[in-house]
Order: C-alpha cells, then sequence, then structure tokens
C-alpha cells in the first residue's frame, strides 16, 4: 500500500531535528523517529537551516528534509529589531521580536517547494504566521482539503489570514485548551474537524538512571549528598516562574536546599534580558545556593531531573500543556505546578502539588517545598499505580498512534 505523504512546516525559529532546543522541535523530531520504527508515512520537514540539524538528517530513511538558510543580513535586522523593542519601545515580551524576519523569510521559500511537490497532508505546526504560505492561491488550490494546523500554544493573532484559518481540514491542539481558545477565534470550524492529541514523552530515556552522567552533573554543579534539590526547568521568562521559585527558596530558610534553574531565556541563546537581570539580582542573598546552568541539550534532561529531589514549575500564564511537567513526573519527581491552562488535563492531581496562582502562591510553594523535604509520606511520586498509568499512557507509541489516526481518518 502506498504511504500518505506528510509535509511539516515550521516555523523558522529553530531547526528541525531540535539541535538548538525547543519542545515543539522536539515533539515533531519524537514523530520522525517513531515514524523510522514504523514508516508509516513518507515524512517531509520544512525547516531553518542549522549546521548540525544538516548533519543529523541524513540519519532518518524514511523523512526527507528542506533547509532554508537565512542569510546573515536577515539575521543582522532581527537582532537590530530585537535592540529597538528591548532598549527603545521598551517592550515587555521580547520573545515575540525575535527572529521576526528571518520567519518572514524562511516561510518565503516554502511555497515553491511546495508546488514542486505533491502531499497528502499538510501539516502547519503552531505558528499561526504559517496561515501566509495559503495565502499563496496555487498552494492554497493544491492543498485545499488537505491542510492541517498541529496547534501548540493559544494563538495570540491571525495576522488577517482568518479566511486561511478557516479554510483548515484539520484542528490538532494538545490540549482542550489551546483548542477552545482557536476557535474562538475561527468559529467555522466543527466539533468534528477538532482533535486533541496529548504531547508525548520518551518515557523510555525518561526513566532510565545514568548513574554515571547524573554524577557527572553532581559534581559539575557541586551538589552534595546531603543537598535537597530543587529543580526549575523550562524557558527563563516570566511566565514561566522562574522568580517565584527563587522567591519561595528564600522563603524556606534552609541551607541544605539548593536551586538549580535549568534553561535560557531563548532556548540555547544567551541574551541577557531585564528578567535575567531581576533573577540574579533576587538570587544574590542566597547565590552560594543557586545554579543557572543555561541551556542543557535535550538529551541531558533524564540525568537532570533525576538528580533533584521536587520539580517546581509555577507557571504564571495559561500554559498550554507544559511538557516540563510531564517529564518532571515520568522521571519519579514530585511536582510543584499551578493551576493553569492544559496542566490539569495533563497532570493527574495525585501526582502533583496544583496550586492557585494568587497573592500566597510564593509562601505555599515553599510550604510544599519543606512539606516534600521534611516527611517521605508527602512525597506525590510515590504513588506508584497512578504513576505507572501515566507512564503508559503519555508515552510515544501512543502519540505516534494519535496522531497517526488524525492523518488518516481526521
Amino acid at each position: 500500500m502506498e504511504r500518505m505523504k506528510v509535509a511539516f512546516l515550521t516555523s523558522g525559529i529553530l531547526p528541525v531535528p531540535a539541535t538548538k532546543g525547543g519542545a515543539v522541535e522536539n515533539l515533531i523530531e519524537d514523530l520522525l523517529d517513531e515514524n523510522e520504527k514504523k514508516h508509516s508515512f513518507d515524512f517531509s520537514v520544512y525547516s531553518l537551516y542549522e549546521e548540525k540539524a544538516a548533519e543529523q538528517s541524513k540519519n532518518y530513511k524514511n523523512s526527507n528534509f528542506y533547509f532554508v538558510k537565512s542569510p546573515e543580513v536577515v539575521n543582522c535586522f532581527d537582532k537590530a529589531i530585537y535592540w529597538i523593542a528591548k532598549n527603545l519601545l521598551k517592550k515587555a515580551n521580547l520573545i515575540s521580536y525575535r527572529c521576526i524576519l528571518r520567519r518572514l523569510y524562511v516561510m518565503s521559500k516554502f511555497p515553491k517547494i511546495l508546488l514542486k511537490n505533491d502531499f497528502d497532508r499538510l501539516v502547519l505546526v503552531t505558528n499561526s504566521t504559517l496561515f501566509f504560505v495559503l495565502k499563496n492561491k496555487k498552494v492554497a488550490k493544491k492543498y485545499e482539503g488537505k491542510t492541517i494546523y498541529y496547534l501548540h500554544n493559544e494563538v495570540r493573532s491571525l495576522f488577517k489570514c482568518e479566511k486561511e484559518a478557516a479554510s483548515i481540514r484539520s484542528l490538532i491542539g494538545i490540549s482542550e485548551f489551546v483548542n477552545n481558545s482557536f476557535r474562538k477565534r475561527v468559529p467555522t470550524l466543527k466539533n468534528e474537524q477538532c482533535y486533541v492529541l496529548k504531547n508525548g514523552v520518551d518515557t523510555v530515556k525518561f526513566t532510565a538512571r545514568d548513574e554515571r552522567k547524573i554524577k557527572e552533573y553532581k559534581n559539575k554543579y557541586g551538589i552534595e549528598d546531603n543537598d535537597f534539590v530543587v529543580i526549575f526547568a523550562g524557558r527563563v521568562v516570566d511566565e514561566k516562574g522562574a522568580l517565584e521559585t527563587i522567591k519561595a527558596i528564600n522563603e524556606c530558610n534552609d541551607e541544605h536546599i539548593k536551586l538549580l534553574i535549568v534553561g535560557a531565556g531563548f532556548y540555547s541563546s544567551d541574551i541577557v534580558d531585564d528578567y535575567t537581570l531581576e533573577l540574579q539580582k533576587e538570587a544574590e542573598g542566597i547565590k552560594d545556593r543557586i545554579v543557572f546552568t543555561g541551556y542543557i541539550d535535550y538529551k541531558d534532561m533524564p540525568s537532570i531531573y533525576q538528580l533533584g529531589n521536587v520539580a517546581v514549575l509555577p507557571s504564571m500564564w495559561e500554559e498550554p500543556a507544559g511538557m516540563t511537567m510531564v517529564e518532571a513526573v515520568v522521571s519519579g519527581l514530585p511536582l510543584i505546578t499551578t493551576n493553569s491552562g492544559g496542566i490539569p488535563e495533563y497532570i493527574p492531581a495525585e501526582l502533583a502539588y496544583i496550586l492557585d496562582r494568587n497573592k500566597d502562591l510564593v509562601k505555599n510553594i515553599s510550604r510544599c517545598i519543606l512539606q516534600i523535604k521534611n516527611s517521605v509520606a508527602n512525597n506525590a511520586a510515590l504513588n506508584t499505580a497512578k504513576r505507572n498509568k501515566f507512564i503508559e499512557e503519555i508515552g510515544l507509541e501512543k502519540y505516534f498512534e494519535g496522531f497517526e489516526y488524525v492523518l488518516k481518518e481526521g
């Protein structure tokens, strides 16, 4: 039987394979990896060029890659736009101002390649600017009834692409939360066009222990055997709650508690913004017990979680799903998080302390950390039966099966 040909259009921010990080990019890579085992599809990936990504792409037998290299002049103008947004316009949400021209440049190359090929499904991956590709009338006509929008975040704007968004065959959202939000902008979508596909995680990698790697990181970050290690993992931006985590560590007033802030503000970049400076100032009084690791390669994240005692991930926005929360639970850590967005859809209440985002949040995080530290009986990760069931349901095999179903039946 002839295999369905499927093209992924990515945003041009980060490459696939995910050599520069990114939760969405890692998930697409997971789908490609599962397809290597099953060969259910012939995949094609349209991505930003990056040298290591291009090299890794050669390992795939069942996926083709179309890389677009961003000219240096485009990258320079992007840096200028970011500088203006930060220093002159004093914009709060700086992440929205990264790589604007690069994204547009990469996307501008997609129509020509799409028209040269014939795909059974066109998957637009999360960024709503990708609807611009359907502004090309030839592309829109060729892929009418074949386009799927794979949504990972709340859409803040459709950039006057309402008509193109309404033309999609199906919507795949990572939670009911993001689907409901998108459908408010595109009310013509019918229930039968909309699917929820929960993100999967490589449960084998996140449950296995690499004692050599764990010891290596303990030595690197000066973690002693009697330290109680709190892990914060994710982009170091205000909506992820790093500041609230540091404040909670301060409030614990316990010299044996050490905090690892794992991640960078802009994935693997070295950009330092005002928020990072605020974190450093808040950490000043306990800087001997806080480590800012910077960007950590995703393949090493299982060992990072496993050198910890608890994960504190207090999302301060309406989190679409929260892969770090899932990874922490699968790794066996008790989790302290917040009741936001799609998190309650993913994380069973028995496996986490899910707190309200109110004026007492920092105090409640601190209380939960001390409760976990001082009483093994209160360790949420000890609900073994519930955790085992969770691991079974969140694995990559089921994730791929769900994706396969929507592409073929949806």
